[in-house]
């Protein structure tokens, strides 16, 4: 399994610099091949600049949001990756599904809503949570904790 698309403060960063650096992208494929360079790029301007990066946070509230305009420019990021995966597993003879954090954005509403109604997650500060009932230190935490 690849998790090509995972959605995170990275595509944030991706998609406001890609805006900003073609703001046309939905009507002209941008001629974004090193996607390494892209990214680097993005991340030093979310190191430097405070408006930039609460931009690109925003911007990945929009793509878990189902904007359409960030769905747009995520589809495009993620083909970019998927060329250059393709020449990978073409070399090593492997096929692999994809199935990044995006694929389950569908469920989560039902989900958190089964765990709260079982009475495993609660809501804390406006945030849904995990209830676990053990109050462990993290440091305390064993391999067999996390995978409970």
């Amino acid at each position: 399994v690849n998790h090509v698309g995972d959605w995170g403060t990275q595509f944030g960063m991706l998609i406001a610099h890609l805006k900003d650096n073609y703001p046309d992208f939905k009507t002209n494929t941008p001629p974004i091949s090193d996607l390494v360079a892209f990214y680097k790029e993005s991340k030093t301007r979310f190191d430097a600049d405070p408006a930039f990066k609460e931009r690109a946070q925003q911007e990945v509230v929009a793509l878990q949001g189902g904007d359409e305009e960030n769905l747009k420019a995520w589809r495009l990021i993620c083909e970019v990756s998927r060329v250059e995966f393709k020449k990978i597993y073409e070399r090593l003879e492997v096929t692999v599904e994809e199935k990044g954090e995006s694929f389950y954005n569908p469920y989560m509403p039902s989900m958190v809503q089964e765990l709260i109604d079982a009475k495993l997650a609660d809501v804390s500060d406006g945030a849904k949570v995990i209830v676990s009932g053990a109050q462990v230190p993290l440091t305390d935490l064993t391999q067999a904790d996390v995978e409970r």
